[in-house]
């Protein structure tokens, strides 16, 4: 494990993403094409607000986006920016005042991929804004946050306190703060990530994505308490989600009343979002693979979701 942390210590600092200019801009968040032909359906890949859109666009022969374009989609990506100055929004707001606006401008339906909490954002633009969303792939979602043991949802409820004070004197509430509840939901396997680096031989080109994906699950803006307090109060402690309590523009969000085409991709082996958190969506399609909740987007299972994704994307 040590040997494998001097790998990372010692790899090259990766280079920036260097993305397009926004097509447009409300706040800090961007919307922004990616990848593909201009006239190709368009595919928007809707990113957690927690570490940032980079991994959807990770490194060449890594990217989601890449691969998603040279299916034939037209990618859009939501940018968050750094939502430290939108310090009203909470998870709601952050649909009908960014993305559904963001949306209005592509002038037609889309299919949204959401990862993480952007999947459970990605719920709820498809129900209070159905004229919007052609169909909905989820990846990792977590929305029944029943679905995590007694335990974490106690612990998570507890932690949050420290973290609301730290957030009130801030006026958002760094990643460097919430990194830890993150990494305590798997600690041996962070352990077991490290001492596989320290074993393997890699090439240069593989320490420096390994090195980049590392770099972006430590990092990332400071969260608006308000979007901080509905994944932890709201979400975890009270399943406000899951109970079809929460709410976006007026309308209760239900998964069970969608009626739109919906694929639930999950790893067996997720400990952040495990699967019994997953919605149930009439005739949803399912994907389970084994891995983790990073290795959906750049393991070795990556091809076996796209070859899905792709498919249920861009099928007539």
């Amino acid at each position: 494990m040590l040997v494998g942390l001097a790998r990372y210590q010692q790899a090259p600092v990766p280079l920036a993403v260097s993305w397009p200019a926004p097509l447009a801009r409300i706040g800090a968040t961007s919307l922004r094409a990616l990848a593909g032909p201009a006239q190709g359906p368009p595919v928007l890949l809707l990113p957690s607000i927690i570490n940032g859109a980079q991994v959807l666009d990770h490194a060449p022969h890594h990217s989601l986006a890449e691969a998603l374009g040279a299916a034939g989609a037209r990618v859009l990506l939501i940018d968050w920016g750094d939502l430290a100055g939108e310090g009203r929004l909470g998870l709601a707001g952050l649909v009908s005042r960014r993305i559904a606006p963001l949306l209005d401008r592509v002038g037609r339906r889309v299919t949204v991929v959401g990862y993480c909490l952007g999947g459970t954002l990605g719920l709820g633009l498809a129900a209070a804004f159905p004229r919007l969303v052609a169909r909905l792939a989820l990846i990792a979602t977590p929305w029944c946050f029943s679905g995590y043991t007694e335990e974490a949802r106690a612990a998570a409820k507890a932690a949050f306190a420290p973290l609301e004070a730290a957030g009130r004197l801030l006026g958002a509430v760094p990643m460097a703060l919430l990194n830890p509840l993150f990494w305590q939901a798997d600690a041996e396997a962070i352990a077991q990530k490290y001492a596989r680096l320290g074993r393997s031989p890699l090439t240069a080109e593989s320490l420096a994505a390994f090195a980049a994906l590392e770099d972006w699950a430590g990092s990332g803006p400071p969260l608006p308490l308000p979007a901080a307090r509905d994944i932890f109060i709201d979400g975890i402690a009270r399943d406000r989600f899951g109970r079809g309590l929460w709410r976006v523009a007026g309308t209760s969000v239900c998964p069970a009343r969608l009626q739109l085409p919906v694929l639930d991709i999950r790893g067996t082996e997720d400990r952040l979002v495990p699967e019994a958190t997953a919605p149930d969506v009439p005739g949803m399609m399912r994907l389970r693979l084994q891995t983790g909740h990073v290795g959906m987007i750049v393991g070795r299972q990556r091809a076996a979701m796209l070859e899905a994704l792709s498919t249920f994307l861009l099928s007539d």
